[in-house]
């Protein structure tokens, strides 16, 4: 092993690396990564995390995808901070986001953005409109050459984020505008993957801002539709996608046209799917077919990349129309236990750790959700990431003790 002659000890050997409030509804004991099946898929991102940890070599490239929770980012925030800051020179970049304010929604609490122009967008869970999505599960297209796009990374208080190379997901065909970057910033290099569906920007200087204009070069280019953008840097550390859509179920993602092209283009190292609380929201459920939209999805990510590691996450305990609490939840919770085991995935079974059925009302009385009781406060969000971040400590520090230190 590569990190036997180095001094390693446990990650636990002073309780936590961090301080988790303490609450007597939650299981503790059950907030771990779970794995049903075979987990050796999961031994080169710990191997990975070992070197990036210890040495300060290598990247770590995370892909969390979900719903409501995810597109506000503080619940994937959270762990994004966590793994950037857990030793120095995590800190790979802020990865991919997408300007949500443009499609008439909430951006994440740590982007901004303008633009100018008319736009008009389309999301995997308006099934009415007939349009390509990729990844992002999200678009937004203008049939104005003048109109603009500018983002601006906020909220800087634990990490400075900046980056120097940009992924812009795009539509590319005959009649598509050209995309530029505007301002001040230089470029070294720009390239086209059309078969990735993105055109990368090399800068010169590193940024946190980003402006973008597009060109009208030929007649029959007629507009420009945008997927999303990753903003990256060269340098070693964890860069954290998180990819969320509000209300959307298993089923909205596997809809999308582009989704394993742009999930090649980032190349991710470890995937995250927290869906399922859509899934399970209806007054009933279809089983069924519910094991099998989470499956499509297991086999769709793993197509991409056939030996990635894959953590699904349970839906947590909520109420429907703030009224009842949903006993289907634990209907999802279970299916996603079984295709776990089929498919040699990890579970963070978060349902468990918060407590079981009806536990969202001791989360509500806590102030740890909103009035909705489906949705977090900022506190609940971020005591959601650094459960998850434990668990994966918990995970990590058994990888340690069975093929490091006791060997």
């Amino acid at each position: 092993m590569i990190f036997q002659s180095l001094n390693i000890t446990s990650v636990f050997s002073q309780d936590y690396p961090y301080d988790l409030p303490f609450y007597n509804f939650i299981r503790y004991d059950e907030n771990k990564l779970i794995f049903p099946g075979d987990s050796s898929s999961y031994d080169n991102l710990f191997s990975s995390f070992s070197t990036l940890t210890l040495k300060g070599e290598g990247r770590i490239t995370v892909l969390h995808l979900g719903d409501s929770h995810i597109q506000a980012d503080y619940f994937s925030g959270r762990v994004r901070e966590r793994l950037q800051t857990f030793s120095p020179g995590n800190v790979g970049g802020r990865g991919f986001v997408f300007p949500y304010r443009v499609a008439q929604t909430n951006n994440p609490f740590n982007l901004a953005n303008q633009y100018s122009g008319e736009w008009e967008y389309c999301r995997n869970v308006e099934r009415n409109k007939d349009c390509d999505l990729g990844l992002s599960g999200i678009s937004v297209t203008t049939y104005d050459s003048t109109a603009t796009i500018s983002l601006y990374l906020k909220d800087k208080d634990y990490q400075k984020y900046d980056f120097n190379t940009v992924k812009i997901f795009h539509n590319f065909d005959s009649t598509s505008y050209t995309v530029e970057l505007n301002g001040y910033l230089k470029k070294v290099e720009v390239s086209d993957n059309d078969s990735l569906g993105f055109t990368q920007f090399y800068l010169e200087d590193y940024t946190d801002t980003l402006h973008l204009r597009f060109v009208k070069n030929a007649p029959s280019q007629q507009k420009f539709t945008l997927h999303g953008i990753s903003l990256e840097t060269e340098d070693p550390g964890v860069v954290y996608h998180s990819i969320g859509v509000n209300g959307a179920d298993v089923a909205s993602f596997l809809r999308c046209t582009y989704f394993s092209q742009h999930l090649k283009a980032l190349n991710p190292d470890w995937v995250i799917i927290s869906l399922g609380t859509n899934d399970s929201y209806g007054k009933s459920i279809d089983s069924a077919a519910t094991y099998h939209d989470f499956e499509r999805m297991v086999l769709k990510v793993r197509g991409v990349s056939p030996e990635i590691p894959i953590l699904l996450t349970t839906p947590g305990d909520h109420y429907r129309q703030r009224r009842y609490v949903n006993r289907n939840t634990e209907v999802v919770r279970n299916i996603i236990i079984d295709v776990a085991k089929k498919h040699d995935c990890a579970v963070w079974d978060y349902f468990s750790v918060m407590g079981g059925l009806n536990s969202v009302n001791f989360w509500y009385k806590a102030g740890l959700t909103a009035n909705d009781k489906l949705h977090y406060s900022k506190d609940g969000y971020y005591l959601q990431g650094d459960l998850l971040f434990t668990a994966f400590l918990r995970a990590y520090d058994n990888y340690i003790d069975k093929n490091i230190i006791n060997k």
